[in-house]
Formats: C-alpha cells, structure tokens, sequence
C-alpha cells in the first residue's frame, strides 16, 4: 500500500468547494489507488447513503465557516481513505478472528469514563486502539511497516488541522494522538453516528442512529479491532464509548461475552458539561450552528430517554452481567475502583499493574484542570427540570447529588 504520509496528505490542505459524495470518494480512491468501498460485507449501499445524508447537512445547517470546510474535508478525507485501506487489509486476514470477552466501559458522557479507560489502558495486559490507530488502522501496529511515531506524528498534525489540540478543546476533552481512544472513532469509517457530534446534522443523525446504521457501525468496529490485532492475536480487548448505553443490544450481538462497566453521575452536573463539549465541537466547523439554550432541552428530552431504555434493556436482560461505577467513588479511589471492576470480571490487579497505574494517576490530568465556567442556565434549564427527568435514575442508582451552578 501506499506511503501514509502521501494518502493523508489531502487531510492537511485547505478545502474550498462543495461536499459532493462521488468527488470526496474519487479523491479518496486516487490518494490511495483502492476503490472497493466493501460491498455487502461492510454494508456499502448505508455507508454511501450515510454519506450522501451529511453532505448534504454539511452543505445546510451545519453553517461551515470557511475554517470548518476544511476541517470537515480533513475528517471526511481520513475516515474515507482509511475505510478503503481497512477494507483491503481485512480482506487478507483470511480466516475470521475472535474478539474474546473485552472489557467495555460506558455510561453517561463526562461521568469519568474517559478517566477510568485511560487508568485500565495503563496496565500492559489489555489492549485498546490509539487515537492514531483508530484514524489510520492500516498498517496494523506491530507488522514493522510503519514506526508508531510515524503514525502518531502523522494523526497529531492532522488533529491539530482539524482544531482538536487547540487548548480551549483540550481542557474540555484530552484529544491526543496517543491516547487511547474511544470506539465511536473505530465506528468512524462507517460513516454512523459519531460524527453527529462534530457538526449540526440532523438528517445524516436520523439515518445514521437507525437500526441498520447502529449494526453497521458495530459490524465495522469488530472488523477494525480484527485488522488491529492481527499482529498479535489473543490479547485482551479494552473498550469504551458512552454511546453504548444507546445501543446495547447492538454491543452485546456483536461481543456476546463483553465484560460491562457503566458510570453514573448526577446529570444535573451532566447535561451543562454535556453541552458545552457540543458547542465547543460544533464550533470548531461552525459559529452560529446550534443554540445553547435550545440545545439544553432537547440533551434533557435525548438523555432521560436513553437512560429509560436503558433499565428496560437491563430489566429484561439479567444475563448479561452489568457493573455499576459511582463517579464520586471512582474520582475518591480510582485504584481501588479498578480493583473492584477486576474482582467482578475474575481478573487480577496484579502488583506490577497497580504500579502502572500508580504511574499513570500522576500524569493524568482529570481533576487538575482549571474549572470551567459553564451553567444549568447557559443551556436554558434548571435544577427542577435535571429532577424532573433524572429523579427517578439518581435516586434509583444512588447517585450523589453533586452542588449544580
């Protein structure tokens, strides 16, 4: 295949014209010389749909800057090319490989999972992808065909491109090429819901939250995963997204046997946080795309309803073992947190893990950060309407009621 700094380099350009489906695909196909974009096997007919959906919303209510255009072909460029190149890497894999009982860790976002998954990726026995990896999956990382500092270097200008490196983001969330990342970016290349994070896309948002979008975007993260190990086959997986509490049922199909932990925090400490990771996201391709104060009720009406689903989907699915984090505990004893999840899932916190982790809470920057300004009010709500939807779960879960502004 082709030299990665030649195939990304149209990542790192300025992009001026229209989103047009076929020409971001040919752009694509000439950067790398591929052109099977996967077919049945990868669910082809909905990616190419997804796509021709967020054009479009990138063309309308996602109101681009001009700085947005090129960060949004930037994204669009990576997730394209790298989606050829995984689809041609898979291919020789040959025989299907297993993904053996991962540790997945989900719950509401900014409850401490990204926190929690960064203290679990320090111990050397699990297994999670780079934020680099993630983006450029292909060649896998232990062939010797790319020094991980090549790729690492190469993802980190491109994220600094796309506004993500940018101080005012990372005091929000601690995007780096090195860190370890979150499924939704192994989910990417399938052109499903994650990106509905990035820009106001309300059509791309409702086909690709469908049902044959969720299964194709887990479909193509088990794919990644399998390319991703195949250099070193039967390690244990580390996975996490807040977005599986959406789509559990997806998660389980595709990880049968998926070791589940699920944070919970007060969402009346949620929701602001939630919103102003939006607007800040949104605003890296748009200045005017999304009011706070609209915003708050509709993450109100979204959130409570997932949570809902959520205990039904509990409810009637006791087999599937469930371990239940407080943020408050997590935050007070993170180690001691992480020795519980491993008593729970049979594991050992060995020694030279709890070291490790030892080691990694003295860099890790969550809780050191200098307070953000952010309010129940910003987005147009109040502590009556976090009880009114969120009473029930908080007080069901036992969820410490954290003092809201």
């Amino acid at each position: 295949m082709r030299d990665i700094e030649q195939v990304y380099a149209p990542a790192a350009v300025s992009f001026a014209r229209s989103f047009r489906p076929e020409a971001l695909l040919q752009g694509a196909e000439a950067a790398t010389g591929l052109a099977d974009w996967g077919g049945g096997r990868w669910g082809e007919d909905g990616f190419r749909a997804r796509l021709s959906a967020l054009c479009d919303d990138l063309e309308g209510p996602a109101r681009l800057t001009a700085l947005g255009r090129s960060r949004a072909h930037s994204r669009l460029h990576v997730l394209l090319s790298s989606r050829l190149r995984q689809v041609a890497a898979h291919a020789g894999l040959g025989e299907e490989q297993a993904i053996a009982a991962p540790l997945v860790g989900t719950g509401m976002p900014r409850a401490g999972t990204t926190f929690l998954h960064g203290l679990l990726a320090s111990d050397p026995a699990n297994m999670s992808a780079t934020a680099a990896q993630a983006a450029i999956p292909v060649p896998p990382p232990g062939t010797g065909d790319v020094a991980e500092g090549e790729r690492t270097e190469l993802y980190e200008s491109i994220l600094a491109f796309q506004g993500f490196t940018a101080p005012d983001v990372t005091a929000i969330h601690p995007y780096a090429a090195a860190a370890p990342e979150e499924c939704v970016f192994l989910q990417e290349a399938a052109c499903g819901m994650p990106l509905g994070a990035f820009y106001n896309a309300p059509t791309f948002a409702a086909l690709s939250g469908s049902a044959a979008g969720i299964a194709d975007s887990y479909a193509w993260q088990k794919g990644m995963m399998q390319t991703l190990q195949s250099a070193q086959p039967g390690r244990r997986w580390l996975l996490k997204a807040p977005s599986h509490i959406i789509n559990m049922a997806a998660l389980v199909d595709t990880f049968p046997d998926a070791r589940i932990f699920l944070n919970h925090r007060d969402p009346g400490k949620v929701i602001p946080s939630v919103g102003s990771l939006y607007m800040k996201l949104y605003g890296l391709a748009s200045d005017d795309s999304v009011d706070p104060r609209q915003l708050g009720p509709k993450l109100i009406a979204n959130w409570s309803g997932i949570l809902r689903r959520l205990e039904e989907w509990r409810a009637t699915n006791h087999h599937v073992a469930v371990v239940d984090v407080q943020y408050g505990e997590l935050i007070a004893d993170p180690i001691g947190t992480a020795e519980r999840l491993y008593d729970a899932f049979g594991l050992t916190l060995e020694p030279a893990t709890r070291a490790a982790m030892e080691r990694h809470l003295t860099t890790d920057r969550h809780g050191k950060r200098t307070a953000r300004s952010y309010s129940l009010a910003d987005f147009g709500l109040s502590e009556a309407d976090i009880e009114q939807a969120f009473g029930d779960y908080i007080d069901r879960h036992g969820i410490a009621r954290e003092k809201r502004t």
